[in-house]
């Protein structure tokens, strides 16, 4: 089971990006911090290095592909969350796990504990 510490939730739609935050909390993940665009996200690893993220790929146009390699950088755990699938991704992260939006917490706490 990977650590229940931290989390960070990359997440460019406010609704969704609480949602997820919310279960993330029921989870055990504590505390949870929220990015809406970019900076925000590479701000909080400015701060910390959490236990666990979840990144949508896509915020305001641009890719989340940068924050998911610092994370891979700092050996943070970390899954995806597109309404794309799989497909666009890189080589580099063809690999991550990936959830297709919407979701749920069983199928968040699912890709989360693959990282076994």
């Amino acid at each position: 089971m990977i650590e229940r510490t931290s989390a960070l939730v990359l997440e460019d739609e406010p609704i969704v990006a609480f949602a997820v935050e919310d279960m993330l909390i029921d989870l055990g993940f504590d505390p949870v911090h929220v990015a809406t665009t970019l900076d925000e996200a590479y701000r909080c690893l400015e701060k910390f290095t959490p236990g666990a993220a979840v990144l949508d790929v896509n915020i305001r146009g641009d890719r989340s592909y940068g924050v998911a390699e610092a994370l891979v950088s700092r050996g943070v755990p970390f899954v995806f969350a597109t309404g794309y699938g799989e497909a666009e991704h890189p080589e580099a992260f063809r690999g991550v796990s990936t959830l297709t939006k919407p979701y749920d917490q069983a199928q968040l706490n699912a890709a989360l504990e693959a990282f076994l």
